[in-house]
C-alpha cells in the first residue's frame, strides 16, 4: 500500500512538472513576433496633468508631424542581390558588411528597406513591390546563431506580413541595460509602409533597441526590441510624454525629491538632455530621444564627476514611488 502511494506521488510530480513545462513553451511560443523581434506594448500613462500648450516647449502640435529625419539605409552592397531568393542556408555575409555593430545594423536595414511581404488580403501597391520576399533569407544571416536557434526563419518570415517598405530613421548606440553590462546596444527608430485591406499604404512608426554580440569575428544582432508609436496618447493625455514633465514628476518631489535646481532643458535635433541639481549640488541630467510622433523617450541618466566629466549612471525613479507607496 505505501508503495503505492509512492508511484503515485511520483506520477502526481512529474504531471505537474509536464504542465510546468508545456505552460512556459506555451508562453514563448505566444509571444508576438514583429519583424524579427519581440513586439513590446507600451503600457500608456492616461493620467491627467494639465499642460500650457501656449509655452513653446510644450507646444502639442509636434504630436501631429510625420518625420522628416534622413534615410540611413540608402545604400546597398550590390553582390548582395545575387543571394535575393537562396535558402537562409545558402547565403554568405562578407565580413566587411559586418565590421562594426552600426555596420551591422546599416546594412541589415539596407537588405530590408525593400523588401516586401504581404498577404492576400491587403491591396496596397499595384503589382509586384520592390525585391519582394528575396531579401529576407540575407537579413536572417544578420542574426547570431542563437538568435537563428531562437527564432525560425518560417517564424522570422511571418514577422514580416505587412510590412512592405523599411526605412531606418534613427540610430545611436546608448547605454546598456543595467543587468547587462558588456552588451552592445543601440537605438533605432524605424519607418515603416505596412499593407492595408484598402487601396492605400498606410506609414507606421517603430522605436526600439537592437542588441549585438561578435561572432567569429563579426558584429551579429542577438536580440531586438520594437515598441509601436502612438500619435493621438501624448497630445490628449499624460504626462510623461514631454521630457521637461517627466523629470519635473520622476525626478523631483512627486517621486524621487532628488531635484533642488532649476530645470533647464537644451535640445540638438532629436536629442534632449534635462539637466538638475541635488541637494548636496551634484549635477545630472537625463537624456531624451525625441520620437517622430514627437514623444520624448528616455535613454539614460548622468552624472557628473569629481574631474567634471559626465558618467552614465542607473536611476530608476520606479523604486522611489515603490518607497513611498511603502511608507503610506
Amino acid at each position: 500500500m505505501l508503495k503505492n502511494k509512492k508511484i503515485i506521488g511520483c506520477i502526481l510530480i512529474l504531471i505537474f512538472i509536464s504542465i510546468g513545462i508545456l505552460i512556459d513553451i506555451n508562453k514563448i511560443k505566444l509571444e508576438k513576433i514583429v519583424m524579427g523581434g519581440k513586439y513590446i506594448d507600451v503600457i500608456h500613462d492616461t493620467s491627467e496633468k494639465e499642460v500650457d500648450n501656449d509655452e513653446e516647449d510644450y507646444s502639442l502640435e509636434r504630436f501631429f508631424r510625420p518625420s522628416k529625419s534622413p534615410i540611413i539605409n540608402d545604400k546597398i552592397e550590390k553582390s548582395l542581390y545575387d543571394m535575393y531568393g537562396k535558402k537562409p542556408s545558402q547565403v554568405k555575409l562578407d565580413d566587411k558588411l559586418l565590421k562594426t555593430p552600426k555596420d551591422t545594423i546599416i546594412n541589415y536595414f539596407s537588405v530590408l528597406r525593400e523588401a516586401a511581404n504581404p498577404t492576400d488580403d491587403i491591396n496596397t501597391g499595384c503589382g509586384s513591390l520592390g525585391d519582394s520576399k528575396g531579401p529576407y533569407p540575407v537579413a536572417y544571416n544578420f542574426l547570431t546563431s542563437d538568435y537563428r536557434k531562437k527564432l525560425s526563419y518560417k517564424e522570422y518570415l511571418k514577422s514580416f506580413e505587412n510590412k512592405l517598405h523599411i526605412n531606418l530613421v534613427k540610430l545611436n548606440e546608448i547605454l546598456p541595460d543595467k543587468n547587462k553590462p558588456n552588451d552592445i546596444k543601440y537605438f533605432v527608430e524605424l519607418e515603416v509602409i505596412e499593407g492595408s485591406k484598402e487601396k492605400k499604404g498606410t506609414f507606421a512608426y517603430y522605436y526600439g533597441y537592437i542588441y549585438l554580440d561578435k561572432e567569429d569575428g563579426v558584429y551579429k544582432i542577438k536580440d531586438m526590441n520594437y515598441n509601436p508609436e502612438n500619435y493621438l496618447c501624448a497630445p490628449y493625455h499624460g504626462w510623461s510624454w514631454d521630457a521637461k514633465l517627466f523629470v519635473e514628476t520622476e525626478y523631483g518631489e512627486y517621486w524621487c525629491d532628488l531635484i533642488a535646481s532649476e530645470l533647464k532643458v537644451e535640445q540638438d535635433g532629436y536629442e534632449k538632455k534635462v539637466y538638475f541639481s541635488d541637494k548636496e549640488g551634484n549635477e545630472y541630467y537625463v537624456l531624451f530621444y525625441q520620437l517622430t510622433n514627437g514623444v520624448d523617450i528616455k535613454i539614460a541618466d548622468y552624472k557628473k564627476d569629481k574631474d567634471g566629466n559626465w558618467k552614465g549612471i542607473y536611476i530608476e525613479p520606479e523604486k522611489c514611488l515603490d518607497k513611498n507607496k511603502n511608507k503610506k
